[in-house]
Order: C-alpha cells, then sequence, then structure tokens
C-alpha cells in the first residue's frame, strides 16, 4: 500500500473510532443512568468496554498527533511518516481500579478491529439491557432527536448544508406521540389526546430502535458534511494565503494550525471549527505580509 493510501486509511479510522466513540458514550449514558438491582452488571461491563475503546481511541490521537508534526516537504519527513504509517502503535489499556497498565502494540486496522467489536458489543449489551424496558429506547430516541436537533442548528447558524430540517425528512413525531401515550398508559395515566395508548407487542420498540439508527445515521452525515465543507473552506483559504505570499507569515500559519486541530474529527464540533476556520480566513484578509 502506498504512502498516501496508508495515510488515507490512518485518517479514516481515526475518525471513525472518534465518531462511534461519541455515540456509545451517550448510548451507555441514556441506558444505564441509575443501574441499579440486575442493571449494574451489564452497566460496568458496558463501561469497562468503553474504557477500552477510549484507550484505542487514545492510541490513535497520538499517532495523529506524530503525523501531524512531520515536514513533509523534506525526503526525511517522508521516510519519517512511512515508518509511522507502518509500524505498530503503542495502546496503554488503563484501569480505573489502579490495577497495572497494559501496553500492547497494534498497527491501525487491529485497532479498528478491535474498535469496532467493541462498539458492536456494547451496543448488544444496551440493546439486552433495554429489550423489555421501552422506557430505555424511549431515552435513547429522545437524546438522539435532541442532539441532531442541536447539530443542525449549530450548522444553520455558521452556514453549513444546504438548509434544510434533518429531522424533518425522518418524520418522528408520530412515533413520540405513540411513545408517550404508552408511557402514560404504562404508568397507569389516562390518556387525553389524539393518541390511544397502545400495547406494544414489540412493534412498538422495533420501530424505535430503527427510529434511533436513522437519526444516528443523520446526524453523522450531517456532521461529515460539516466538516467537509469546513475542510474545503480552510484549503480554498490556504490556496489564497500562498498565492498571495501570505501563508508562511507566523500569524498566518497560527491561525492555520489552530484551524486544523479545531478540525480534528476528535476535537471537531461545528461551531468552534467555524469559527476557527472564519479566523483564519480573516487572518488571510488582513493585509499581514
Amino acid at each position: 500500500m502506498a504512502v498516501r493510501e496508508r495515510l488515507d486509511a490512518t485518517l479514516a479510522a481515526h475518525a471513525w473510532v472518534c465518531e462511534h466513540l461519541l455515540d456509545v458514550q451517550q448510548l451507555v449514558t441514556d441506558a444505564f443512568r441509575q443501574p441499579d438491582g440486575p442493571a449494574v452488571a451489564p452497566a460496568q461491563e458496558a463501561r469497562d468496554l468503553l474504557h477500552r475503546l477510549g484507550c484505542l481511541s487514545l492510541a490513535l490521537d497520538r499517532l495523529v498527533d506524530d503525523l501531524d508534526g512531520i515536514d513533509r516537504s523534506t525526503d526525511a519527513g517522508e521516510e519519517a511518516l512511512a515508518r509511522l504509517l507502518t509500524g505498530p502503535c503503542e495502546v496503554r489499556f488503563t484501569a480505573a481500579t489502579g490495577e497495572p497498565v497494559q501496553v500492547q502494540a497494534m498497527d491501525v486496522q487491529e485497532i479498528l478491529v478491535a474498535a469496532r467489536e467493541h462498539v458492536a458489543r456494547i451496543r448488544r449489551i444496551v440493546d439486552a439491557y433495554g429489550r423489555d424496558r421501552l422506557a430505555v429506547r424511549a431515552q435513547r430516541l429522545r437524546s438522539s432527536v435532541e442532539r441532531l436537533r442541536q447539530l443542525a442548528t449549530e450548522a444553520a447558524g455558521e452556514g453549513l448544508g444546504d438548509g434544510t430540517d434533518p429531522l424533518a425528512a425522518l418524520a418522528l413525531d408520530g412515533l413520540l406521540d405513540r411513545l408517550t401515550a404508552a408511557e402514560a398508559a404504562g404508568r397507569g395515566q389516562w390518556w387525553r389526546g389524539d393518541v390511544q395508548p397502545e400495547r406494544d407487542d414489540g412493534s412498538l420498540r422495533a420501530a424505535v430502535d430503527r427510529a434511533v439508527e436513522r437519526t444516528d445515521t443523520a446526524r453523522r452525515r450531517l456532521r461529515r458534511g460539516c466538516h467537509v465543507e469546513l475542510t474545503g473552506r480552510l484549503e480554498a483559504y490556504r490556496q489564497k494565503a500562498a498565492d498571495e505570499g501570505r501563508a508562511e507569515h507566523p500569524r498566518v500559519e497560527l491561525a492555520y494550525r489552530e484551524a486544523l486541530a479545531a478540525l480534528r474529527p476528535d476535537a471537531f464540533t461545528v461551531t468552534a471549527a467555524s469559527r476557527a476556520v472564519r479566523a483564519y480566513q480573516q487572518a488571510v484578509n488582513g493585509g499581514t505580509r
């Protein structure tokens, strides 16, 4: 595999792990807010897996930091890049219990495979716990909807995306009404509204699970789209700075580095990254030579 292909694969793996780490962190938080009784064991297992996933993510963070620090304009830099991309990463598995740190050498593909397994296991644990708990599923859906709504608001505020409301396309209002009615009925409350309470035969739970997946997919798609758009803006301003002889001015270069840092998958938020890219644009247009 060529160096460029290895670099692209490494960055893609880093982005995937960062994205899904955020997803399952929220998943575990929603499912096990106050675990007690039979919920304690699955909650602890999920959190242990989440911790190991975080250790894998940190190993990729360190690798990407090292890659960012290489000057690729020289032959020595290209050689150093190739060594980093072909060598193993040091993954440090820590424990909150004070147990000794376990260090394991893993290449990027091995880290990605392990991360996918951890994400899948966490999802299975949460699904098993919530299989007969409609309230858990309802919380997951409402949390996913709120996260998508917040991201869409941020994107619109920064002039990103196509301006459409991603929630409207999901048409979740009817399902949320059904959930509210079912919860009210489960609490023994009389439902006074247009939606009558229903007895869940499994179809409601399945519908909620599908809605969570669709909502999370829409959020990831919007987030990736914002990232691509902001990265494109940054590179366009970078080219302008180079054309005008400003790219190497210390203030302009510092603003560029700060924008790159804000666009890293493990640190990316729409508002912060957009402001950093805008700050670089202002530095480029500031007439500094």
